[in-house]
């Protein structure tokens, strides 16, 4: 008996395995048919996977085990010439058993060895894997309700921002006016600091439902052009600082000295810093402080936003970027809000082909979220940027 330079076996090891196989296994049905594929070997495995014996079969074309459709596409000859080029054929498809039932048949049927000019002859080797089959039809069904409901949930969620922001704007445009009527009485001075905020609060809240729905259809594109990054962070900073004010924050940004020209999408970079800011302002008491730093290497450059507030506890960091993902409120303060930032600030930071992660101790202990963005646009990622603006502008 043969054997390869990285096997060994004995002769009466093979002897016993053969009589297993042959004789004394049912998990496995082996069979064997000639160049005409007619069948002239059965095992006991065979008899038990599909209720023929062998002298039932013996002689019968192996596509007796093929189901009807399958047999008027001629795959049981396929299988067979398959084996017969290549040496194995590799199959998983519904056979059919004596009393009319169908099995889900996973196995192989792979040429023997022949001496020259000796047709080709086959084993076939399968079992019942009908119960795998079962189960993958289960998840296939499972998958293709969740995918319904994920895109009513997208309409919905499309239609409650386009319903929103039909009365943001007259609410906008009645506070503006209140703004600027003359001789307005100082006590509310405040009420309208807190009524802008919240609207602008409220702006977000759509803006981000918008672009999340846009994230799950595939439709949210980014258009390059050269700015500042300093510029982009001091605009995000600007933006927020009448928040921390409100909550005694300290907003301490730690920029590089020399302007760093990076090609971006500055809307969607804008957002990104808006709602990593928004969000630290958020889960930080009063009294305390959010860093905001910058630096560059060669090809990246890299922000980081980092707050000693209530912190992340640590079976929430793998989850934290995910659609409505909240903590629990009581042990980290971070029950508020839809959970949809974080959300956006990841796929925008994908769709500039960079990363973003998070940091925490634990609850308590503050945070910090790590964004990293190729200084220049990936070849082939969008219009080429525009030139940018001369420093004396």
């Amino acid at each position: 008996m043969a054997q390869g330079p990285n096997s060994h076996w004995t002769a009466e090891q093979a002897a016993a395995f053969t009589e297993l196989m042959l004789r004394d296994t049912r998990q496995y049905g082996i069979l064997f048919y000639e160049h005409d594929y007619r069948i002239s070997g059965w095992n006991e495995g065979a008899c038990f996977l599909t209720g023929w014996t062998a002298d039932e079969v013996l002689g019968l074309p192996i596509s007796m085990l093929f189901v009807p459709e399958d047999r008027a596409r001629k795959l049981d000859e396929h299988e067979a010439n398959t084996a017969r080029i290549v040496g194995v054929a590799e199959d998983e498809r519904w056979h059919m058993r004596k009393d009319g039932s169908r099995l889900w048949s996973s196995g192989i049927s792979i040429r023997l060895a022949s001496s020259d000019g000796d047709q080709p002859r086959f084993v076939k080797i399968f079992r019942d894997a009908t119960h795998l089959r079962t189960r993958m039809k289960y998840l296939e069904n499972v998958l293709q309700d969740c995918s319904v409901k994920e895109n009513e949930k997208n309409v919905f969620i499309g239609t409650i921002a386009h319903e929103m922001r039909n009365p943001l704007a007259p609410l906008k445009t009645g506070l503006e006016l209140m703004k600027r009527l003359p001789g307005g009485d100082p006590r509310q001075a405040q009420p309208i600091r807190i009524m802008d905020r919240q609207i602008g609060f409220l702006e977000r809240l759509v803006e981000d439902l918008v672009d999340l729905t846009r994230v799950q259809t595939g439709k949210m594109s980014i258009a390059y052009e050269r700015v500042r990054l300093q510029d982009c962070l001091f605009e995000a900073i600007d933006s927020c600082r009448s928040a921390a004010q409100a909550k005694n924050l300290a907003l301490v940004p730690v920029l590089p000295p020399l302007p760093i020209e990076i090609e971006v999408d500055s809307r969607r970079l804008l957002q990104v810093f808006l709602n990593l800011l928004n969000n630290a302002i958020k889960y930080t008491p009063e009294g305390g402080t959010v860093w905001v730093t910058a630096t560059a290497d060669q090809t990246h450059f890299v922000c980081n936003f980092k707050d000693n507030g209530q912190g992340i506890s640590p079976d929430l960091l793998p989850r934290i970027f995910e659609v409505f993902t909240q903590a629990d409120g009581k042990a980290a303060s971070r029950g508020a809000g839809l959970g949809i930032g974080l959300a956006v600030v990841r796929e925008i930071v994908s769709l500039h082909q960079g990363t973003v992660e998070v940091r925490s101790e634990g609850p308590g202990r503050g945070s910090e979220f790590m964004v990293r963005i190729p200084l220049r646009r990936p070849h082939g990622s969008g219009p080429e940027p525009l030139p940018a603006p001369d420093a004396g502008q």
